[in-house]
């Protein structure tokens, strides 16, 4: 179980990520922006807010709700770490 205050910190970090270095692609008629560094790949629709973040295998996904984010699936591990590194700062304690 993931908390929520971290839940979101990891949220907000990988939407900053994004929107600073995310580039819009298309999947099918799905518009959305996509960002890659090394094993760390991040999908975010900014339309919904949904977003998927992928180290070589689904590690985190937020879905938004009309009352609020809702964790559909988080494992931790060191993409957490390259998250961290991307954003350019440190995960809270």
């Amino acid at each position: 179980m993931i908390d929520d205050a971290y839940a979101l910190e990891l949220y907000m970090m990988a939407v900053s990520v994004i929107e600073a270095k995310g580039a819009f692609i298309s999947v099918g008629v799905t518009r959305l922006k996509e960002f890659r560094n090394g094993t760390l790949t991040i999908h975010y629709m900014p339309r919904t807010g949904h977003i998927d973040v992928w180290s070589g295998r689904k590690v985190f996904s937020v879905r938004r709700l009309k009352d609020g984010l809702r964790v559909a699936q988080y494992a931790p591990g060191e993409w957490e770490e390259e998250l961290e590194r991307a954003a350019g700062k440190p995960l809270p304690n």
